[in-house]
């Protein structure tokens, strides 16, 4: 019986509430890691450091930082934590709206081997390029069509959330995005394989290409998804169909405009299958003062993180060989990523992590809404910079706790007051991980480490492109009205 009150006593004395972590527990709850070493042996978010050695969460943990613009957070956590993790050996994708960390991180990535990545839609002309229906396609010719439309259907979301999110009336922009993946889809059927690209699906959504279409329209097996798509859109009067179609092609404006992007779309110069096979340092770099192309950084997100489970699934114990950081900057500014609740839920298992880049909590709602809660509640550690939002530094100084003072008064252990005043100068942060006590950690500026220094940024990749195969309805048309080819979807594509 002793023994049992000796264990719960801690939860009967309210003096014990709460308190400061000591130096002894925050080493004890990280791993520590010299500096100066070649390689790592672990890596992580950096919870003190001292800029020659460094403890760090080595767990398969989530972390959400908080921090306003310029509050330091990429030089305080993203810069350091990217070259950490090249030095374990771990692969990562970061979003990177200025191309800072490309500017300080790759130099040390290509040093330790890495297959370094850019996607570059700040210059167009020195990126890798990356066509977002190559791996539907493959997954759509293995019997695996459901995966395939799945994803197909994450890339159309995510091309017309502009639309639905300025709209009253969803029935235009659910209408445009049925026509797309049924053109998506007859682009899986039938074209070739590198004329699966952006440029063919713009061509099949002009007025010239649904003419052809609707001929073949009549052939297709009215129970497929594509079948059902069309059937719904060829049947509507005339003008709802005009209009329809001016939706659409507002949705695909981009890829009819922009030549140069379009062509970077249309081809693959990676794999992403190999991320978590491979040292792989991925950048997308995008404009954070104009948001034209953060759907595509969502759009690349969602089909990596799809693509990573299905690479896991292939393993004994379900988890990727090399594990994989998405370290995304500026979370909020790109699109919502559908299904990101659960994404974050089932990543830690497969070996998989993520470093969540917030200005504010109302920022975080703002764009997930009720989602937003399952999300920061899967992140165990919770790093705050700074913010004047008062409803976040209530929130934190709650979650810290409070103390009994000997006259009998109680106070918070970190007061909202106390928390605005955080020295950016000493890189101070305060810190909450797991079921440890808080701290506050004063942490070396990217600069002060000299072990990161003579890395000159790799050059970037130039981009060349040469003539992009494009698929022609019409001439689909004419095969299949000559005998000289099957109509398509004569095998039955399920709904789902």
């Amino acid at each position: 019986m002793n023994k049992e009150i000796h264990k719960y006593a801690r939860y009967m004395n309210i003096m014990q509430e709460t308190r400061w972590a000591s130096i002894e527990e925050i080493q004890n709850h990280g791993t520590l890691i010299d500096l100066n070493a070649d390689d790592y042996p672990a890596s992580g978010l950096p919870l003190f450091s001292d800029a020659k050695t460094a403890y760090v969460d080595n767990k398969d943990t989530h972390t959400l930082i908080f921090g306003s613009t310029g509050s330091k957070k990429s030089r305080l956590f993203c810069m350091p934590l990217i070259n950490i993790l090249t030095k374990a050996g771990e692969s990562f994708i970061a979003t990177d709206p200025k191309g800072e960390l490309f500017q300080k991180t790759s130099g040390l990535a290509k040093e330790k081997g890495y297959r370094t990545i850019v996607l570059n839609f700040r210059d167009i002309d020195h990126s890798d390029k990356w066509n977002p229906l190559s791996l539907p396609y493959d997954l759509y010719h293995s019997d695996q069509k459901e995966a395939a439309i799945g994803m197909l259907n994450d890339f159309i979301t995510s091309i017309s959330a502009p639309h639905t999110l300025t709209t009253s009336d969803m029935y235009w922009p659910s209408m445009a995005s049925s026509l797309a993946l049924a053109n998506l889809i007859l682009l899986m059927e039938c074209a070739r394989k590198d004329e699966a690209n952006l440029m063919s699906l713009s061509l099949l959504s002009t007025h010239q290409a649904l003419e052809d279409i609707k001929a073949l329209s009549g052939t297709m097996d009215p129970t497929s998804i594509a079948g059902i798509n069309y059937k719904g859109f060829f049947t509507a009067p005339a003008k709802t169909r005009e209009t329809i179609i001016s939706v659409l092609y507002s949705m695909l404006r981009i890829f009819n405009l922009q030549k140069s992007l379009t062509a970077m779309l249309s081809e693959n110069t990676i794999d992403i299958r190999q991320f978590g096979r491979e040292k792989t340092a991925v950048y997308l770099i995008i404009p954070d003062e104009k948001t034209t192309y953060h759907f595509l950084a969502t759009t690349f997100i969602k089909q990596a993180y799809e693509i990573m489970i299905a690479e896991a699934q292939k393993e004994d114990n379900n988890k990727l060989p090399i594990r994989v950081n998405f370290i995304l900057d500026e979370f909020c500014n790109i699109p919502q990523i559908p299904d990101m609740p659960s994404m974050i839920s089932a990543a830690r298992s497969r070996n998989m992590r993520y470093f969540l880049v917030v200005q504010s909590m109302h920022q975080l709602i703002g764009k997930y809404g009720e989602d937003a809660h399952t999300i920061k509640g899967n992140c165990d550690n919770w790093v705050f910079l700074t913010s004047r939002e008062l409803s976040l530094l209530n929130e934190l100084s709650d979650l810290c706790g409070a103390i009994h003072l000997a006259d009998g008064t109680v106070r918070k252990l970190i007061s909202v007051s106390e928390l605005q005043r955080l020295s950016k100068e000493k890189g101070e942060a305060l810190i909450i991980s797991g079921r440890q006590y808080p701290f506050i950690a004063e942490l070396p500026d990217i600069d002060d480490y000299q072990m990161f220094h003579s890395h000159p940024a790799v050059q970037l990749p130039a981009s060349t492109t040469g003539v992009i195969p494009c698929f022609s309805v019409s001439r689909l048309f004419k095969s299949v009205c000559s005998g000289l080819q099957p109509a398509p979807f004569s095998k039955c594509i399920p709904n789902s």
